[in-house]
């Protein structure tokens, strides 16, 4: 308890002594008045802050809005490429299914030439060949008869007998045996 009172007469002494030198006023007590002067740089109301507050809000609307554009342009631009990529997708997919039927309709030529010399063949070999021919194979469809013990095979309209030809099976067009 005794450093407390003996610091209470120094801490008044300084206090005099700020006092006297004018550097410290206790609350109340020699207050000057406030020396705001309209027209100086740094005053609410002067030309100056006014001129920098308007400039500083100019700025800032500027960017604003600037940005907003800037952004506006790049989502345009993002949706003008997308539907760049929609366009050329569409127009592959195009390509694709002209090339599906163009290879459709040569698999449907090269059915229809196939059922044209399929239907030739037939014609052939149905027309009557002159009788003593000999073929090395019989045309496709022949049916087997037996008339009078003997083996023949008829074919549109043409009668065939199996016979020997130089070591092999071949067969002759012979007249109807009924």
């Amino acid at each position: 308890m005794k450093s407390k009172m003996t610091d209470l007469p120094v801490s008044i002494a300084i206090a005099a002594a700020l006092l006297a030198a004018g550097l410290m006023s206790p609350p109340g007590f020699f207050v000057a008045p406030a020396e705001a002067v309209i027209g100086r740089p740094l005053t609410p109301m002067s030309g100056a802050g006014v001129a920098r507050r308007t400039t500083r809000r100019t700025v800032y609307a500027t960017t604003a809005v600037a940005s907003t554009a800037v952004a506006s342009s790049n989502a345009t631009a993002a949706n003008n490429a997308a539907y760049d990529q929609q366009a050329a997708a569409a127009q592959q997919q195009a390509a694709a299914s002209q090339q599906q039927a163009a290879a459709a309709q040569q698999q449907a030529a090269a059915a229809q030439q196939q059922a044209a010399l399929a239907t030739q063949q037939a014609a052939q070999a149905q027309q009557a060949l002159p009788i003593g021919s000999v073929l090395p194979s019989l045309p496709s469809g022949c049916e087997s008869t037996s008339v009078g013990g003997q083996s023949y095979f008829t074919c549109g309209g043409n009668w065939y007998r199996p016979v020997m030809q130089n070591g092999n099976i071949a067969y002759s067009v012979v007249a109807n045996p009924s």
